[in-house]
């Protein structure tokens, strides 16, 4: 272990340390393996103080070097930047890092002060199995600086099997993890070329994968950028906890923005402040596993998951909205309409399961823009459903009252989001065509006589290019019947009709009853599925 005090480091906040301790550090990169050959750890040792720097610590293109504080986050060993760009760089290092330190970047510096604390990036000479852990970020607010990214807490660029762990990390953008060191992403406003003051970054866009970023909090200064960039990764594991310290200044809403293709990516977080989890842009969507709390949000209606410009494969999200509030007129999954409003949206979704129990309404579940464009997608909602081969289907059993034997009424068997899309002038035309698998029940679990009919029902209805319904085309067939008493109660048969009000359209079921009785209950339970063409929006069950 080598000891930046025995190199002249004061760690006392006033000195200038900053040729001290790369000193110690490029006497740890000339030692040679003790094989001549492999790989081992030289660690720097950094005792507790105060360390400013006015220039990045150079611990670039190395091999086996670690640089250890004492004590952990918070406490201890500081390190204040004033150094213009990052503070510590391990640009083209290999199995490198740091542990136990705490990065400052102070207003009071100003715009001298450092923009990023730790930088990892891929080089000629390497730039893998990199890592840092037990760590604390506070680079304050800092808007232009990064090309308007603001400060940045971790930069990586194509550095790959790398790992981020027990870190709390606060600036402008905690995390960034880029496969390109172009960093301009749609919705940030910012344009960014990542660099080191001592290596050439590896040019084009290469991959970014193989990423561990375990017990994190990454809480952001203002409403300007997303706490978790990731332009172009893969196989990622995210846990930990995402939100704002502050929230005065600026619009962003998103916690993490997925830019280009994202797939293999895992997130167990609970996110409060932001009131968007995820925003994927640019490309394809594959093999993501979401899980997620989200709260005390700034604005409720805004969308959960906004998949606008993406294929999406293979997704199975989760998400839990403990406060009530929160829960209504904000859709789960969207995809922002095309401009044309006779066009469904570009991107489609497939194999994958959406989980939320907490809306209010299954219209919300999924923009039906894209669920036009969907084919084998569960929905587990308070009233679930799935759309499988062109068609939704209930996945619950339905059971509604249907008045009494002598005053039958009218069942609702079942209820959709209409596929009309009203914003088109003349291409509204289409059909639905709707499936029940039902039985009726006549007389109570106490009754001495009882009757059941079990039917299957089609009834199809036409739209023309206007929006015009024609009548709707019922066809009923009993499968069986069982009755004890035909004097007292019999159920002769059953009457299907559709109607539509505000958009939504409900299927009615009437028993036709016969008997003395007047008092016994009559029910309606089964299943329902609906197909249907239309040009933009498909149909949601409600």
């Amino acid at each position: 272990m080598i000891n930046v005090k025995d190199y002249g480091a004061f760690g006392d906040g006033g000195h200038d340390d900053t040729a001290a301790i790369q000193n110690a550090i490029n006497f740890a990169k000339s030692q040679s393996y003790p094989t001549g050959g492999g790989t081992y750890q030289i660690s720097v040792f950094f005792p507790a103080g105060f360390y400013y720097i006015t220039a990045p610590i150079n611990i670039t293109n190395a091999v086996g070097i670690w640089l250890m504080g004492d004590g952990g986050k918070y406490i201890s060993t500081s390190i204040i930047g004033v150094t213009g760009r990052s503070i510590f760089d391990f640009s083209g290092s290999s199995v490198s890092g740091c542990e136990n330190f705490t990065f400052l970047s102070n207003s009071g510096n100003g715009a001298g002060r450092s923009t990023i604390g730790v930088q990892f990036a891929l080089t000629s000479n390497g730039g893998l199995n990199c890592g840092i852990r037990n760590c604390y970020f506070q680079l304050q607010d800092f808007p232009t600086a990064n090309g308007g990214y603001g400060t940045i807490g971790i930069l990586g660029v194509r550095s790959e099997e790398f790992y981020i762990h027990e870190c709390l990390i606060r600036a402008n953008v905690p995390v960034i993890l880029s496969n390109t060191t172009q960093l301009n992403l749609s919705g940030t406003g910012a344009t960014f070329t990542a660099s080191s003051t001592y290596q050439t970054l590896s040019a084009g866009t290469g991959s970014m994968g193989v990423l561990s970023l375990q017990a994190l909090s990454l809480q952001n200064y203002e409403k300007r950028q997303p706490a978790l960039i990731l332009n172009g990764t893969n196989s990622l594991s995210f846990q930990g906890y995402l939100s704002r310290l502050t929230g005065t200044t600026g619009s962003n809403e998103t916690a993490i923005l997925c830019n280009q293709y994202t797939t293999n990516m895992r997130i167990h977080a609970t996110i409060e402040s932001f009131s968007q989890v995820i925003r994927a842009t640019n490309g394809g969507f594959e093999g993501n596993e979401i899980t997620v709390v989200s709260s005390s949000v700034t604005t409720p209606t805004a969308p959960l998951v906004d998949v606008t410009g993406c294929t999406i494969r293979g997704l199975k999200l989760r998400i839990s909205l403990p406060i009530s509030a929160e829960r209504d007129n904000r859709y789960v999954v969207y995809y922002a309409p095309d401009a044309n409003a006779n066009q469904p949206s570009a991107g489609s979704i497939i194999d994958s399961e959406i989980t939320c129990y907490d809306i209010s309404s299954n219209q919300y579940i999924i923009s039906p823009n894209l669920l036009k464009n969907s084919a084998n997608v569960v929905f587990n909602t308070s009233i679930p459903f799935e759309k499988k081969g062109g068609r939704s289907r209930q996945l619950s059993n339905s059971k509604v009252g249907a008045g009494t034997v002598g005053s039958p009424t009218s069942a609702a068997a079942f209820r959709f989001l209409q596929a009309d899309n009203p914003a088109s002038t003349n291409g509204r035309g289409g059909y639905y065509r709707v499936w029940l698998d039902g039985v009726i029940q006549a007389g109570s679990y106490g009754s001495a006589y009882g009757a059941v009919l079990s039917f299957q029902a089609q009834i199809i209805v036409n739209q023309n290019y206007l929006g015009i319904l024609d009548l709707p085309s019922a066809t009923v067939i009993i499968l069986d019947k069982s009755v004890t008493n035909p004097s007292f109660i019999d159920i002769n048969g059953v009457i299907v009709d559709i109607n539509f009000n505000n958009r939504i359209g409900t299927v009615t079921v009437t028993p036709r009853m016969s008997g003395s009785s007047t008092g016994e209950p009559v029910n309606y339970e089964g299943y329902a599925e609906v197909q249907s063409d239309f040009l933009v929006y498909d149909v949601i069950p409600l």
